[in-house]
């Protein structure tokens, strides 16, 4: 079982950051049952820590460095360890990660990146300092002044346009019309995917069909249906068939066997926030 540390998102990081977790088993003492978690699209990239005796595997075959950048997640992937660890996740905005790093939020999309190598900040060697701190309350500080002074190092402005996009098309769960936002954004098509893209990571038609998906997985989780038809018309798939293909897409199961195996597997870790 995870503890929850309840931490304060500072008040100038709030247009850059959405939410985080920092979760914690105990003690690092090997002996622990293993964890497994299954992440599927949720739309936002984010950094995340970890600290435990056997570290992380990604897909059940890559080593995690202890502190990296992800993007946009669309395939499901698994995050596996042993023992007893400690994780904090910072869970970005869809669209901040270009304005904070300035590089394309295209070249982490299914991908995560070793933090260690972006150029440093001034007096933070991150990794090191994550690694002395105990308290979850000072790592997940630490882990706040690093990305207020990559912000003001960079000169990062958040993106008007590309907030209020993703907000939108969040907000009517994937149901909004496309060309509503070009027209308000005063883009034309080729103009608003590619900055898209590049600010978010994946086109806007795909962020639309992710958006609704989680809308559709969140139906599931509460419980508030009574067939699966209800979830797909619900959420404006066209017909049953047409939400378990998209579901599947995105978590590689079907409805009926995610939730089977809901019960035995720490599923969408971290989870959506509304």
């Amino acid at each position: 079982m995870f503890q929850e540390h309840n931490i304060q998102i500072p008040e100038k990081l709030r247009p850059f950051i959405r939410h985080i977790w920092a979760l914690d088993s105990g003690s690092l003492q090997t002996g622990s049952a293993p964890s497994c978690f299954s992440i599927y699209a949720d739309g936002c990239p984010g950094v995340m820590f970890h600290q435990s005796m056997s570290g992380m595997l990604l897909n059940q075959d890559k080593k995690l460095s202890s502190i990296f950048l992800y993007g946009q997640t669309v395939q499901p992937i698994t995050l596996s360890t042993e023992g007893r660890m400690k994780m904090i996740v910072v869970n970005f905005h869809p669209h901040v990660v270009q304005s904070i790093f300035r590089f394309s939020a295209r070249e982490v999309t299914d991908d995560c990146l070793d933090l260690g190598l972006l150029p440093s900040v001034p007096r933070i060697n991150l990794g090191e300092q994550l690694w002395n701190t105990v308290s979850m309350e000072n790592q997940a500080k630490i882990m706040f002044d690093y990305m207020e002074q990559m912000i003001a190092k960079n000169g990062s402005v958040v993106d008007k346009g590309m907030a209020y996009a993703t907000a939108e098309i969040m907000r009517s769960n994937g149901e909004l019309r496309l060309k509503e936002l070009q027209r308000i954004l005063n883009l034309s098509e080729r103009t608003f995917e590619r900055k898209f893209e590049q600010y978010i990571g994946v086109s806007p038609k795909l962020f639309s069909k992710i958006s609704q998906f989680q809308a559709a997985l969140s139906q599931m989780r509460n419980g508030k249906y009574n067939k699966l038809s209800d979830i797909a018309y619900e959420n404006g798939y066209a017909d049953q068939s047409h939400f378990i293909r998209n579901f599947k897409k995105f978590t590689g199961l079907s409805p009926f066997e995610f939730q089977r195996q809901a019960e035995t597997v720490h599923d969408n870790f971290p989870g959506r926030v509304n």
